[in-house]
């Protein structure tokens, strides 16, 4: 199979098999496989990136419509509402602001992006890229689509006033004494993060739930809520325990971090 692709892999197929490089790439359908661009191809019910990757059959966008894709400058593409960067997505609304800055880096009226994060509370107009994963802006700095840790001050989960009436107030918060022992990781919508469960009693409401790689194989679940006035991230943060033997259950040090800021009005 050829294509007009600078791609550096060797493509081939059986009547039920796409091969690249010799390796059998599942659930791709042969027959209507085709390059779109930028390293993405897609088949009559997918889309796949093969521009970086940890495995070739690890390479699919998942939740996009390939019909709709439309190509930006390498690595990203759009498609509806949701931007692409390989093969990782993000939901945007204001996806037709999108302005790529470099292949890690863009920017929208509202929002500074990292790859398929959205860096909460960056502004906009101070923003500068340092690296890949690092940028700063007049309040923060930030690492890979998050505040930079040393930015949170560390405070007592068992004394936060959460009858406090205006969240805004607070600067970046990690809150260190809510668990005590080391935790296991299942990727559970449902699962039970302290400081939202609190912001729920005070009348926020949850906008979306996202699960998030973060450092080697530390993981990050970050919760977005508001109220009338606040737009609030709540972060559980789950370090890898590297001192556990490998063969054993990997088991998370956590902790909760919060950080809220005022609405546009």
């Amino acid at each position: 199979m050829n294509f007009d692709c600078d791609c550096d892999f060797e493509f081939g197929k059986d009547k039920n098999h796409l091969f690249i490089n010799g390796q059998i790439i599942k659930n791709i359908d042969p027959k209507t496989f085709q390059f779109i661009g930028n390293y993405i191809f897609r088949d009559k019910d997918s889309a796949y990136f093969f521009g970086f990757y940890d495995n070739l059959n690890n390479c699919l966008i998942k939740g996009i419509n390939p019909n709709k894709i439309n190509l930006l400058k390498y690595p990203w593409a759009k498609a509806g509402n949701i931007l692409i960067h390989g093969k990782d997505t993000l939901s945007i609304d204001d996806i037709n602001k999108f302005i790529p800055l470099d292949a890690d880096w863009g920017k929208t009226k509202k929002y500074i992006i990292n790859k398929n994060q959205i860096v909460f509370g960056a502004n906009i107009e101070t923003f500068k890229i340092i690296s890949s994963f690092e940028g700063k802006d007049k309040n923060y700095n930030y690492e890979f689509g998050f505040i930079n840790e040393d930015e949170f001050k560390k405070t007592s989960y068992k004394t936060f006033d959460f009858d406090k009436k205006d969240f805004c107030d607070y600067e970046p918060l990690v809150l260190v004494d809510i668990y005590d022992k080391f935790e296991s990781y299942v990727e559970d919508k449902n699962e039970r993060i302290e400081i939202v469960e609190k912001l729920k009693l005070k009348g926020f409401t949850i906008n979306n739930i996202k699960h998030s790689n973060w450092l080697g194989e530390s993981k990050i679940i970050r919760v977005s809520l508001t109220n009338k006035n606040c737009n609030c991230n709540v972060e559980k943060v789950l370090r890898y325990d590297y001192s556990k033997p490998r063969e054993t259950d990997k088991m998370f040090k956590v902790t909760e971090r919060i950080n809220c800021k005022q609405k546009e009005k």
